[in-house]
């Protein structure tokens, strides 16, 4: 009987996984995954995954849906929570990374590559967006809309695009193990990210 691929791909997507969270995707290259992976046949990473977009977009599908479901949690929470809780709100783009960031090493690994992904410039938008596939930004953007009107939205979109960026950079940063001088435990340094969103949304 032929012995399952699957074990090997579990063991690439794992070494992936950890070598794009602790270099960056654009330092590692297929062959260290493969060598890292104990993986003898040359062939391995392409027959599982193609590419390296390949191996990225497997690494997303098995990685992200966790936190989808914990955005579309927080989600349903902000839904009824009363029209003027900006917090509520923030807290759907915020706490899921700050989470990640206080997780196991798994789960610090997955805000990592996030942060990295984010942060690659060699990816445009449209390629980034393709890869993640909808994580329920779009609705927590629209409740965002709906709580501050008065700020054009033009203007909204680019504080969303930005804080959103700083935001799941700050936790990759606790993931890695923080600043020197890191103070807060991880309920406050989740709940300080939730009210430092808020402030730049409506600055």
């Amino acid at each position: 009987m032929p012995r399952s691929p699957e074990p090997a791909r579990l063991q690439l997507l794992d070494t992936a996984l950890r070598l794009f969270a602790a270099r960056g995707i654009g330092a590692v290259s297929m062959r260290e995954i493969r060598l890292a992976a104990k993986q003898r046949n040359a062939g391995a990473l392409q027959y599982h995954f193609g590419t390296k977009e390949g191996l990225l977009r497997a690494l997303l599908e098995r990685e992200l849906p966790p936190l989808v479901a914990r955005r579309r949690v927080l989600l349903a929470q902000a839904a009824v929570a009363p029209p003027d809780d900006l917090r509520a709100v923030a807290a759907i783009f915020v706490l899921p990374f700050a989470e990640l960031a206080s997780g196991d090493p798994h789960d610090k690994s997955v805000v990592m590559l996030l942060s990295d992904l984010h942060d690659d410039v060699s990816l445009s938008f449209s390629q980034i967006m393709d890869l993640v596939g909808d994580t329920a930004i779009d609705e927590a953007a629209a409740l965002l809309r709906a709580r501050l009107k008065d700020i054009p939205d033009v203007i909204l979109s680019e504080r969303i695009s930005v804080a959103h960026s700083i935001f799941l950079h700050a936790a990759a940063i606790r993931a890695r193990g923080g600043s020197r001088e890191q103070q807060l435990d991880d309920e406050a340094f989740s709940r300080n990210l939730v009210d430092m969103f808020c402030g730049a949304l409506a600055s």
